[in-house]
């Protein structure tokens, strides 16, 4: 009896034990920990969250494309939108400037976004400055297909019904922007989708 008493209480000290160590992660988030910026942007005007911030354009109406970006009010005002980038990976926001959409061949630089001293910025473009862009990286020498690309060019029909949303048969713009404050801080956002509809 002495014996298994023993017994239950060295193993009721090793689980307190056991489960009374904490874990330091370090730098890296914990299994369970949220993953937040210091400094969160989202899409005031979005329309749809699908896992990411989607806002709309119509072929209908022309194919303007309008994103509006904000800050919380407190962490600082927005200077400007410095980089705009599309395609199938953030790493086009770091690669060339030329792959930029907001790059400028008259000047061979990029053209920032100006903000208004407040803490949102709007970015608006057309879907025919889109198709011009494609064709404008595709004549940059060193462009490689599938690593610089813009994407598919986005489809849908001016009647019926969006195409599906897929890869092989997109009808939607993937956009990624380097955001400045006034303190020069720099924000690089999520992927913002923007999706073509009739």
């Amino acid at each position: 009896m002495k014996n298994a008493l023993t017994r239950f209480f060295a193993l009721a000290l090793l689980a307190v034990s056991a489960f009374s160590c904490k874990k330091d992660y370090g730098d890296n988030l914990g299994p369970l920990q949220d993953s937040l910026a210091a400094i969160p942007v989202t899409v005031k005007n979005a329309v749809f969250f699908e896992r990411i911030p989607v806002v709309t354009t119509s072929v209908a109406n022309g194919g303007a494309v309008s994103i509006t970006l904000q800050i919380p009010a407190d962490k600082g005002r927005i200077k400007q939108i410095t980089r705009v980038a599309t395609g199938t990976t953030l790493a086009n926001l770091q690669s060339n400037p030329a792959y930029s959409l907001n790059y400028s061949t008259a000047t061979s630089a990029l053209v920032p976004v100006a903000g208004t001293g407040s803490n949102e910025i709007t970015f608006t473009s057309t879907l025919a400055a889109y198709s011009t862009y494609r064709a404008r990286i595709a004549t940059i020498p060193g462009y490689v297909a599938g690593l610089n690309s813009a994407g598919a060019a986005p489809t849908v029909t001016t009647t019926g019904t969006p195409a599906v949303v897929d890869e092989r048969n997109p009808n939607f713009i993937r956009y990624w922007f380097l955001i400045t404050l006034e303190d020069n801080t720099e924000i690089v956002t999520t992927e913002v989708r923007v999706r073509i509809l009739p």
